[in-house]
């Protein structure tokens, strides 16, 4: 498949430089209507530059992948969508559900198909614990307890800081992880609240610390923690289930590896995988998935659906401050 990417920023490389490494796709073109990005990009990728319009209408692209700032992602998802491509959109989705609203209502009328990135769907680890829960070896899935964190000084005076830009902080930068892997796990929250702060990045428009708690229609939980002040970094979580459960450290960037450890009411004993000896490769693996499920007919995930339900718990949060 055919790809072309907009938005030549740090992860717009990122994701660029997965989709030249996929066996499945070929990067074609590239975009930014930053130029030191456009240069910067060209060295590294060694791709056609193109104009947006040009992408838009050239029928040999299949894929629009979007790596902008939050503000411009609506327009872009929706006129690639309304010209039938597929879309993946990186990570957050959007600036609120309004929009995510409108994107969703897109969707249901194009032949495009639309994927929002969640690499970290993709760590080794969280695709093991996946595994875990759907051979039941926990039971049922009762809570999902999640912390995420970085000290933010790369966003540092960026756009992240900017409220009409970025829609948000920490909450819709990092923690927008830990919100979808808690649906992936947990399913839909029906309610929630939380409280956002800026407890070391003073005078910004957005928040540096944000944590909300969630509940399913049955009463099933989530809770989750992000901030751009933590020093340390890190990305943990855990799964409570009916008969055991099952902790996820993904901290392979500060603290040397990707680790799962799991127990149950059978075994009885801590059971674990370390993962640290695998090279990270969740981009690669993600493009990949994206692929094989428009390939196969299969539902992409997450979809513009889920992307408006994460959107929702964002708002319970925002909506208590």
């Amino acid at each position: 498949m055919n790809f072309a990417v907009i938005g030549l920023g740090s992860f717009g490389i990122k994701r660029a430089s997965a989709i030249k490494n996929s066996k499945l796709a070929k990067l074609v073109s590239i975009y930014d209507v930053n130029e030191d990005n456009i240069k910067k990009a060209s060295l590294v990728l060694e791709v056609p530059i193109s104009n947006f319009d040009e992408i838009i209408k050239n029928p040999e692209i299949d894929v629009v992948c979007v790596c902008t700032p939050n503000k411009f992602h609506k327009e872009i998802i929706i006129k690639a969508l309304n010209a039938g491509k597929h879309v993946f959109c990186e990570k957050p989705y959007v600036r609120n559900t309004t929009e995510a609203k409108e994107i969703l209502e897109v969707t249901k009328k194009s032949k495009g198909t639309l994927q929002l990135a969640s690499n970290h769907r993709f760590f080794e680890s969280v695709i093991y614990a996946k595994k875990l829960v759907d051979e039941g070896v926990v039971g049922k899935v009762l809570s999902f307890n999640g912390r995420i964190g970085h000290n933010g000084e790369r966003l540092k005076d960026s756009w992240f800081w900017k409220k009409e830009i970025s829609g948000g902080g920490t909450l819709l930068d990092n923690g927008c992880h830990l919100l979808d892997l808690s649906r992936l796990f947990v399913g839909n929250f029906t309610s929630g609240k939380g409280i956002t702060t800026n407890a070391f990045w003073k005078n910004i428009e957005v928040e540096d610390t944000a944590s909300g708690i969630f509940k399913t229609e049955d009463g099933r939980t989530a809770t989750i923690y992000c901030s751009w002040r933590l020093f340390s970094g890190y990305f943990f979580f855990e799964i409570n289930g009916s008969d055991g459960y099952i902790n996820v450290d993904g901290r392979f960037d500060t603290h040397g590896g990707d680790k799962i450890y799991w127990s149950n009411n059978k075994e009885k004993k801590l059971l674990s995988k370390d993962f640290s000896h695998i090279k990270p490769n969740s981009y690669l693996l993600e493009i990949d998935n994206f692929i094989n499920n428009i390939k196969n007919k299969k539902k992409c995930s997450p979809s513009a659906e889920d992307g408006l339900e994460i959107m929702k718990m964002i708002e319970f949060i925002y909506s208590d401050e």
